[in-house]
């Protein structure tokens, strides 16, 4: 149990490492503009018009049925890659920064913008909850270390029971030897008069 709170606070503290990275990038790259848009590279070219960076990411995915991620552009400091999710049979975008956020694409070309700027609005949240979740994990961690420490409750009993199975033991292995002898005894009885009438034929 032990070994289990040490690396989950490992995986909060790189998640926190992620978020804090990826929060302060968004931060540096904040829309503009009455649109909050900033500008989408795709594929080597920079769209500065919504609609038209909307449309343009749906083309992109369209020709790009593969569930293997790959790179097409960038967004607000972040790469943008996209793959098809064959289980849930719709395409996704990665946010890449320090970590990777996932976005669920749709057929509606500003609808996607907007998905995205959801996304990346919802980092500093998550990062807050990392943050809750290791603080949380590590007083767990000093509740289970301080139990460890207390003796068993029921200590006393179990040895006293363990004793007394012990003893029980002791007991019915000195039965069994008990019985063993009377059973060889009672056998070598019955084996006497079969001697005697043996001699008796002779």
């Amino acid at each position: 149990m032990l070994k289990y709170y040490p690396q989950t606070i490992k995986e909060y503290e790189e998640r926190i490492a992620g978020y804090e990275n990826d929060v302060a990038f968004a931060e540096q790259h904040k829309p503009q503009g009455e649109d909050k848009f900033c500008p989408m590279t795709l594929k080597g070219v920079t769209y500065t018009e919504k609609a038209d960076a909307g449309e343009m990411l749906l083309a992109i995915c369209k020709d790009y049925p593969m569930s293997a991620a790959t790179e097409i552009g960038s967004y607000r400091g972040f790469r943008i890659e996209i793959y098809y999710d064959t289980v849930n049979a719709h395409y996704c975008m990665n946010l890449c920064g320090k970590a990777k956020h996932k976005v669920d694409l749709g057929s509606d070309a500003l609808g996607n913008l907007t998905r995205i700027e959801n996304e990346l609005s919802k980092l500093p949240a998550r990062l807050e909850a990392a943050k809750t979740k290791k603080a949380e994990t590590i007083a767990q961690l000093e509740t289970a270390k301080e139990e460890i420490k207390k003796p068993f409750a029921f200590e006393d009993e179990l040895k006293e029971k363990t004793e007394r199975l012990n003893a029980l033991n002791i007991e019915l292995n000195l039965n069994e030897k008990d019985t063993s002898v009377m059973d060889t005894e009672s056998e070598q009885t019955e084996e006497q008069p079969e001697r005697k009438c043996a001699s008796r034929e002779r």
